[in-house]
């Protein structure tokens, strides 16, 4: 069995290639539902990055998104709901709830190896991390509108409270947006996270984490400073941002790794850039952006590439590569292939592979890392604003220092995800 794990890892990369070669017939709302619908992120969302309260139409999609109505459980009332405004439209309010079941931590030895032989495979019950429930996110929103020009909104993450937080990770957002003419910038400024790469929901990701310590994200879920955002969207295929912020929370979030890439020891100023494209091809029914990004701060210098196609209500393909230099020799690479496949509006089947490599030259010597993940899942939406996620995931973590370090877990999780 642990031959065949093995062999199916180091087959990883060529998975993820035949994923970009052969997977394009197969985009918060998510990445793959921009690409899918042919609309930015800012189309159903209120700040225009994505991500965080969602607007009329963000709110009015998802009521329709559902295998079955509210009447099938008994609440009819709630399939007529025709907004989440308040107070002729100078208000709205959401929320999102996410938990996860999953095996935290590194597997324990197989009991039945000798020690000398003893591994660390991660499927036999005596060797995988306990199963626990991790509160991820209980958020809600407010959204105040007083003029037309004006946005102000913000939000607080309660499940923080019991303690369940990265480092670097703020438990509150919070900005104020000023929009006006189109053909004019967007300036959004508060506690607000920098734009980088592409913006998804699953913190487990590894475009945002380093291979040293894939379960502890660089950029943490939820990571957000204090400063300001220029965004230009002047034609459909075309949107640049720009921003500087102050670095606090990202210093923290680096001194608790295993390598301090930024090692400033005060407080500093970062700095953000994110170009896209996003051409459309309307006779083929496909929907297409590709760009880079990039984030600065001390000795930290990340940057993203990534790309995408989508076809209307098929399915979509994304591609994201990102690496980052720092202090110490720090280096890190991550590669990521997700693929989509809509069989319903309500039921979407994906596929990712992701690597990533780190080096660093510490006190103790250098050290390599490597970590390789395979995720098989669906997303279902039984009901409005209700989405269970299942998940099959792979994952090989190999540290090389002065003796090799790896283990292969694999396991089933489950996401719970309520929102409004």
């Amino acid at each position: 069995m642990r031959a065949a794990l093995c062999a199916m890892t180091r087959a990883l990369p060529l998975a993820v290639t035949a994923c970009l070669l052969f997977g394009a017939a197969s985009a918060e709302a998510l990445p793959r539902m921009s690409l899918t619908a042919g609309s930015p992120c800012a189309t159903c969302h209120v700040s225009p990055q994505g991500g965080g309260p969602r607007n009329e139409i963000g709110w009015g999609s998802e009521l329709f998104t559902r295998a079955f109505g509210f009447a099938s459980v008994g609440l009819p009332k709630l399939d007529e709901q025709e907004s989440n405004t308040f107070f002729e439209g100078k208000a709205m309010i959401g929320i999102d709830l996410r938990a996860q079941l999953a095996r935290l931590g590194r597997p324990k030895a197989d009991p039945s190896a000798n020690a000398a032989d003893a591994t660390f495979s991660g499927f036999t019950p005596g060797t995988k991390p306990d199963l626990v429930y991790i509160p991820m996110q209980f958020m809600p929103y407010l959204t105040v509108l007083p003029t037309e020009w004006l946005t102000v909104t913000g939000s607080y993450n309660i499940s923080t409270l019991a303690g369940s937080q990265y480092p670097g990770q703020m438990p509150w957002e919070a900005q104020v947006i000023l929009h006006g003419d189109p053909m004019l910038p967007t300036l959004r400024a508060g506690m607000i996270q920098p734009t980088i790469g592409i913006r998804q929901d699953d913190h487990t990701m590894l475009q945002r984490a380093d291979a040293m310590d894939p379960r502890r994200p660089l950029i943490p879920a939820g990571y957000a400073e204090w400063g300001g955002e220029l965004s230009w969207h002047p034609i459909s295929w075309f949107r640049v941002e720009a921003g500087g912020f102050l670095n606090s929370n990202l210093r923290e979030a680096s001194q608790a790794r295993v390598a301090d890439p930024v090692r400033t020891s005060s407080d500093g100023l970062a700095y953000s850039g994110r170009l896209s494209l996003m051409p459309q091809f309307l006779d083929l029914g496909l929907n297409t952006w590709f760009g880079a990004s990039v984030l600065g701060a001390g000795e930290l210098m990340a940057m993203h590439a990534f790309a995408g196609v989508g076809k209307n209500e098929w399915g979509s393909l994304q591609i994201e590569a990102a690496r980052s230099t720092g202090a110490s020799g720090y280096t890190t690479t991550a590669f990521t292939a997700l693929a989509s496949w809509t069989a319903k509006e309500w039921l979407v089947v994906e596929a990712r592979g992701e690597m990533a490599t780190s080096h660093a030259d510490l006190s103790g010597g250098a050290q390599d890392s490597e970590t390789r993940q395979l995720v098989l899942g669906v997303q279902f939406f039984p009901l409005p604003y209700v989405e269970l996620r299942p998940e099959y995931r792979l994952i090989k973590v190999s540290h090389k220092t002065a003796a090799t370090d790896e283990y292969i877990l694999g396991q089933y999780t489950l996401q719970t995800h309520l929102f409004f």
